[in-house]
């Protein structure tokens, strides 16, 4: 009887767990049940083999520009959480470009802001950084999303789901912001202070 309690207990909670990882991922990255996804290591390795394909890669913009009628942004690759959202690390496997069909905000897609795009793999390009030759996998035709910044994220977001990956502070943050009752230790130990200091009734 316990064990079919269990297997009840995991039939129900998977399907949440699937639906809330789902959820996760921004709108416009979204696509449909069984789309396949080319990572960006068997692209890196063999762009030919898998042109028009579609791709969803995440990293951090090294530089934006934009052209007549389409934006370039240059991607240092990391892998990502089931969100998208990239892990930058001190390591990685190397860049991508990316072709967006409409203008960038400069001031806005900065150097160092987390972004995640979802596009079709086009032929790899060849680039230099300083005196080294790069060859860039591709995304063209490509949706983006822009990842909040750390602190911003931090100081608005205080009824985050806990399964979030990237919520380190959702608990903190609830219960020093939103607890109804919440005093802070300061005043504790004023009204402490203000206790021990009152003068005796004779």
């Amino acid at each position: 009887m316990q064990s079919i309690c269990n297997l009840w207990r995991t039939l129900t909670v998977l399907p949440l767990l699937c639906l809330s990882a789902c959820s996760m991922v921004p709108d416009k990255l979204r696509v449909p049940d069984g789309t396949q996804l080319i990572n960006y290591t068997e692209v890196s390795q063999a762009p030919e083999n898998y042109l028009g394909q579609q791709a969803r890669w995440g990293g951090v913009i090294v530089s934006v520009n934009n052209l007549e009628t389409k934006t370039l942004l240059e991607v240092v690759h990391f892998e990502t959480y089931s969100s998208t959202k990239p892990k930058p690390k001190d390591d990685s496997a190397g860049r991508f470009r990316v072709y967006v069909n409409r203008f960038l905000e400069p001031g806005i897609y900065t150097e160092g802001r987390l972004v995640s795009a979802l596009g079709q793999i086009a032929p790899a390009e060849t680039g230099k950084v300083d005196k080294h030759t790069i060859v860039y996998p591709v995304l063209q035709n490509a949706e983006i999303h822009l990842w909040p910044e750390q602190d911003k994220e931090f100081k608005h977001d205080y009824w985050r789901d806990p399964f979030w990956p990237y919520s380190s502070r959702w608990y903190w943050s609830r219960y020093h912001y939103l607890q109804p009752y919440y005093i802070p230790l300061d005043k504790k130990q004023r009204n402490r202070k203000k206790r021990k200091k009152a003068p005796m009734v004779q």
